[in-house]
């Protein structure tokens, strides 16, 4: 393991991992378009290096954030980020398995969940950086019943994943009282296809599917306004 921090902005560090696998744009995307406000208590499923709780503590000012890594070193990582921070009083990590979530998590504890789960059916995963990637233990289904059972009635998930997932999310979504109410569809460019979701759900929601769109680059590869505010 090989750390370095990286800046968050607002006086936020976290450490990361130059040999393993960091944090992506999708979930600063998740992070900044999660609709989070000051007296949420926040859930990380998948937390990974812990920069969606990060991000939520320092943009949204959220109330607390607890986290769920599988990954022991992941969990190390993240402790040190809290502790370089001095966020105990903040953020707690739990190292344990999402498919465990009734012996680390209690019923309707969270008013909001985020989760950035692996993108890919498993293949083979080898190493840390895989094992991020890819269903190694949990699938998609498991993330969002964990989702369901830790929010109270009327708490939202919200969730960033590939477009070519999404039949099974809405799936899930609906074996599970939880009820899709916002789509951020995101797309590379304006002339490239959607390739990333971020969905909005709310146990024990009512029907009813708002969409919005945001393009990370202009034809010319130029970052967007729309993205760039999502950054400051």
């Amino acid at each position: 393991m090989s750390l370095y921090l990286c800046d968050l902005g607002g006086g936020f560090e976290i450490f990361q991992d130059s040999d393993g696998y960091g944090f992506t744009q999708d979930s600063v995307l998740l992070a900044n378009l999660a609709n989070l406000a000051p007296n949420d208590n926040v859930l990380d499923l998948g937390s990974g290096s812990g920069v969606l709780g990060f991000l939520a503590l320092r943009k949204k000012h959220v109330r607390s954030v607890v986290g769920l890594e599988l990954q022991p070193s992941a969990c190390d990582m993240c402790l040190k980020s809290i502790e370089k921070n001095s966020m105990q009083d903040k953020f707690k990590v739990i190292c344990g398995d999402v498919l465990d979530f009734k012996k680390h998590l209690k019923h309707g504890e969270f008013s909001k969940v985020l989760c950035n789960p692996p993108y890919f059916k498993q293949v083979q995963a080898t190493d840390e950086r895989s094992t991020s990637r890819q269903e190694s233990t949990a699938s998609l289904a498991d993330f969002v019943k964990a989702a369901s059972f830790s929010l109270k009635y009327g708490g939202e998930l919200w969730i960033v994943l590939k477009v070519d997932r999404l039949s099974s999310l809405f799936a899930a979504l609906g074996e599970n009282r939880l009820e899709p109410k916002l789509m951020w569809l995101v797309y590379p460019k304006p002339s490239l296809d959607v390739d990333t979701v971020i969905v909005k759900a709310k146990k024990g929601g009512k029907v009813g599917l708002e969409t919005k769109t945001l393009y990370v680059q202009d034809d010319e590869g130029n970052y967007t306004e729309q993205f760039n505010a999502l950054y400051r």
